[in-house]
């Protein structure tokens, strides 16, 4: 379980964060961002307009954005 932190300072909650990732070993660093990069293709697949990746095409960003609602 992930400790909690409490701080009024933005500043003191980013150091928290670097503390965190850099405590890690470097293969759990490679698993966390595999993790990312994975859930990145999977919101980006998740709109059909979007065309499919090929092979070791990067996600920039959506090439068709979903329409929001508005306020």
């Amino acid at each position: 379980m992930r400790k909690i932190f409490k701080a009024r300072s933005r500043d003191d909650i980013l150091s928290y964060d670097k503390m965190y990732w850099w405590s890690k070993t470097p293969e759990e660093r490679l698993q966390a961002a595999l993790k990312l990069f994975q859930h990145a293709k999977e919101i980006y697949r998740s709109n059909p307009a979007n065309p499919p990746l090929a092979n070791g095409n990067r996600i920039h960003k959506s090439n068709t954005p979903i329409e929001r609602r508005r306020r």
